[in-house]
């Protein structure tokens, strides 16, 4: 039986006989060679091809149900809807972190859990800093002034600071205690201290933080109960010190509260 070879362009395939040849599915454009040839023809040139290429099977037309265009535009539809929606949710959040950010008084910042946390962290939120004060060639300090940053979202309404003045032996020489009131969200507040005769350097301590706006009420002696999670809580220093004075700067904490009442 004769046999024949195909050629796709690339690579020849075979050797197929005339049945084969229907399988592999040939058009008039097919190269094809058989052994009893000088060269390479198209099948459609071939007369004792024409048959098998008249019989070979083609597929049948596709036709697009009604149910089909439905379904397709139906899901088209949905995936449409669900872009439009996440576009729209991403740009409400972008809107609200933005606001967050640019707004430290925003309502939500005024929770109790966002109190609780500011007042928990009050001494790393407060910061206590000096100028570049004067000291003499034989000790002695002057032009002494202390800053207070109030880096939180709420009024200070008191701040103590202790100003130890540090002897070369590295004893203290003297100890001054500075009050600052009514200090405003995210500012500061300078004052000057005390000039001394002996001392090299400075030492500065916060005694007391009060804050109505905050319910805070912080003193640097006060040792927290075990377990409290809100110890410089108002409500927390009134049941723990009912009747506290602190005479070094004579605030009365129990007036105090019954202010803030």
């Amino acid at each position: 039986m004769k046999k024949y070879y195909l050629h796709n362009g690339q690579e020849n395939s075979g050797p197929f006989d005339k049945e084969e040849l229907r399988v592999q599915k040939i058009n008039k454009e097919t190269l094809v060679w058989s052994e009893d040839w000088n060269e390479w023809k198209k099948a459609g040139e071939i007369d004792e091809l024409k048959i098998t290429l008249l019989s070979s099977p083609s597929p049948p037309n596709y036709n697009f149900n009604s149910s089909q265009i439905v379904s397709e535009k139906f899901n088209f539809i949905k995936y449409l809807v669900i872009t439009i929606s996440l576009l729209v949710f991403l740009t409400i959040a972008d809107k609200v972190i933005s606001e967050y950010n640019s707004n430290p008084d925003n309502p939500n910042l005024e929770s109790d859990t966002f109190k609780m946390h500011t007042r928990n962290n009050i001494t790393n939120l407060i910061q206590v800093t000096t100028n570049q004060y004067t000291v003499s060639t034989f000790e002695g300090i002057s032009n002494l002034d202390v800053i207070v940053t109030n880096n939180t979202n709420y009024t200070l309404d008191q701040v103590t600071v202790a100003i130890d003045y540090i002897k070369k032996n590295g004893g203290i020489y003297r100890t001054e205690n500075l009050i600052f009131n009514n200090i405003p969200a995210k500012q500061n507040i300078s004052l000057s201290a005390p000039n001394s005769k002996r001392g090299l350097a400075v030492k500065l301590t916060m005694q007391t933080i009060t804050a109505l706006e905050l319910s805070l009420c912080y003193e640097y002696k006060n040792t927290p109960a075990v377990g409290n999670p809100d110890p410089n809580n108002c409500n927390q220093y009134e049941k723990n010190n009912p009747d506290h004075v602190n005479a070094s700067i004579g605030i009365n904490r129990s007036l105090y509260l019954q202010e803030r009442r």
